[in-house]
């Protein structure tokens, strides 16, 4: 985390901001105005009045260190704040600098792991009050942060939680392949390590976490203990389209054929497709209504992937033999195709897993 803000209204706290300038190079400090002689463009003056402050600046940083009594804090923030999904870090420190105190967003917003840095940096003590945290085991929405990914729904989040910390047995099934450190790990005897829903459902277990990119289906869901999904950035569709495509087609297309094969689109990380492209005005909307990068592959490029449904058309009018499985894979480094070549309308498509 690089983007922070350090906010001061005393002459301790600008000595102890001056320290953490130095071991945090992306940080600005803000202090009040009558302790500064000379603003920087990492030190700026302010009136001393925090909410007039966090007003103007709280949606510009990804996370906050407050030097100050923890109270005041609480009772500034409290307008802006909205929930763990959004909220910055926010850090509190004491003039002295003897605790960081992970105050919101521990977790998914990187407080806990902003505290124990500031620790580590300066000799503070990290003070953590996440419940996983204090008892060592996993949280499913820091496994979530740790591989990039997104929880499918927060509403169960507190109850597999709260069994995790209160010893109950949690199962844990990573049905991708994906390599998870924190389940590479010594886990807690309560957390038990399934290969298949089949196992969960005999693991008598109090509740689940499931890293998975296919949609579940509804009957498994059903006979689950209380669960979580997690989301991983693991699918790359591959795209070809004549020119003039609409969004809504995009939208349409890809989005039924990623249900049609039971593949979540929370899971999709990026689209692709041909360099000549570049201009598509409906795939350009499409991208950016839906927070996707687009891989542009030049034809040089998609011609050294061998696909398995070559087009004579397209290489005739293109000049090379695909553009939906070649960039999909390409831009999977290399992963397999999990659904081939489909011809929907003015769209061409194709679905690749990330490889890692």
């Amino acid at each position: 985390m690089e983007n922070i803000a350090i906010i001061t209204i005393t002459r301790q706290g600008f000595d102890l901001a001056k320290r953490l300038m130095e071991v945090l190079p992306g940080a600005q400090v803000y202090v009040s105005q009558k302790y500064l002689e000379s603003p920087t463009q990492r030190i700026i003056p302010f009136d001393g009045n925090m909410k007039n402050l966090l007003a103007e600046v709280f949606q510009k940083y990804e996370g906050f260190i407050f030097i100050m009594a923890a109270g005041i804090v609480v009772r500034t923030i409290v307008p802006y704040i909205q929930d763990k999904k959004y909220d910055p870090a926010i850090v509190v420190m004491d003039l002295k600098g003897k605790f960081a105190i992970s105050l919101i967003s521990g977790h998914l917003g990187g407080a806990n792991e902003l505290a124990n840095l500031i620790a580590e940096k300066t000799g503070a003590i990290p003070v953590i009050t996440t419940g996983t945290d204090t008892m060592g085991t996993i949280a499913p929405d820091m496994i979530a942060k740790e591989i990039g990914g997104e929880l499918e729904d927060f509403g169960p989040l507190k109850y597999v939680s709260g069994a995790l910390v209160d010893g109950e047995r949690v199962a844990v099934a990573n049905l991708t392949g994906l390599k998870v450190k924190s389940l590479e790990a010594e886990l807690k005897k309560n957390v038990i390590l399934c290969r298949s829903i089949g196992e969960i459902l005999t693991a008598n277990c109090k509740a689940a976490i499931l890293i998975v990119h296919e949609l579940l289906p509804e009957e498994a869901q059903k006979n689950l203990p209380v669960h979580v999904v997690i989301r991983p950035k693991v699918l790359a569709v591959g795209l070809g389209c004549n020119r003039g495509t609409s969004l809504e087609e995009f939208e349409e297309g890809v989005f039924s054929i990623l249900e049609e094969h039971h593949l979540s689109e929370r899971c999709l990380q990026t689209l692709a497709t041909a360099e000549l492209k570049r201009d598509e005005e409906g795939l350009l909307k499409f991208a950016d209504k839906h927070g996707l990068p687009i891989r542009f592959w030049s034809k040089e490029e998609l011609e050294t992937v061998q696909i398995p449904n070559p087009s004579e058309t397209v290489s005739k009018f293109v000049g090379v033999r695909g553009v939906a499985e070649p960039a999909a894979i390409l831009s999977a480094n290399g992963g397999r195709l999990l659904v081939e070549k489909v011809k929907r309308g003015n769209l061409t498509m194709a679905v690749a897993f990330i490889a890692q």
